[in-house]
């Protein structure tokens, strides 16, 4: 055999290819319930976070793996609602994908579908809604819970995809994310009544939170976010 003719060569590649393409997806496969269930971890921290409204402390201490997935299947009821505030769907699928919904141009706001995580504690219900936005870079999420009269701010919970570190970045953070907490988002009239100020703004003594230092973009991100997450849900909210 001829180690230095093309044929070889290729041949040799091409074997390769199959081999370690064949690895790569037997370690894939292997890999996809772990994967699943970390990611499945990973949403309900986050539902979690927003419903609970804990203390910076009892976030790094109590959240933990067998705590969240315990307190969520015992006491979250998870279900769809449409753009009338009714609910449609008693569980969410499996196949559902809030992103994708989002950002269905083909489909009309009305008729979208949105998911509510509904927590009951001692009685006393809260509702965690989801929330998709832009930030500077890229896309910015997370969940925004509301206390039983649907108006008043329990707790949020943030994430992103590409927010600059030490930035925008430190929308996941307590110290910003306390400022939400026990803040309402309508007047009394029902009105929508919330802002996210550029870092500074702040109104002394005024309503709304006090936005990013240095990532003004992010922060006029986060304010359109929680705006139109009220807007979507404004029926289920009203109901």
């Amino acid at each position: 055999m001829n180690t230095n003719s093309n044929g070889y060569t290729l041949g040799f590649l091409a074997i390769m290819v199959v081999v370690v393409g064949g690895a790569l997806a037997l370690v894939s496969s292997a890999l996809k319930p772990t994967i699943d269930a970390n990611v499945l971890l990973d949403t309900r921290t986050k539902i979690m976070k927003s419903l609970l409204a804990l203390s910076e402390e009892d976030e790094s201490s109590k959240l933990t793996a067998n705590f969240v997935n315990s307190e969520y299947e015992k006491n979250v009821k998870a279900y769809l609602v449409d753009y009338n505030g009714d609910v449609v769907e008693e569980k969410i699928p499996a196949t559902y994908d809030f992103r994708k919904e989002m950002k269905d141009a083909s489909k009309p706001l009305e008729n979208k579908l949105f998911p509510v995580y509904e927590y009951t504690n001692n009685g006393e219900k809260t509702y965690a809604l989801q929330m998709l936005g832009l930030g500077l870079w890229d896309e910015i999420n997370g969940y925004i819970a509301l206390k039983e009269d649907k108006k008043t701010i329990k707790g949020v919970a943030f994430d992103h995809k590409g927010e600059t570190p030490g930035l925008g970045a430190e929308l996941v953070k307590y110290k910003f994310r306390k400022q939400f907490f026990n803040q309402s988002l309508f007047d009394t009239n029902g009105n929508y009544d919330f802002v996210v100020y550029k870092a500074g703004k702040l109104p002394a003594n005024g309503k709304g939170v006090d936005g990013l230092a240095g990532a003004t973009l992010t922060t006029n991100g986060i304010d359109a976010m929680v705006k139109h997450t009220a807007e979507i849900y404004k029926n289920f909210l009203n109901k």
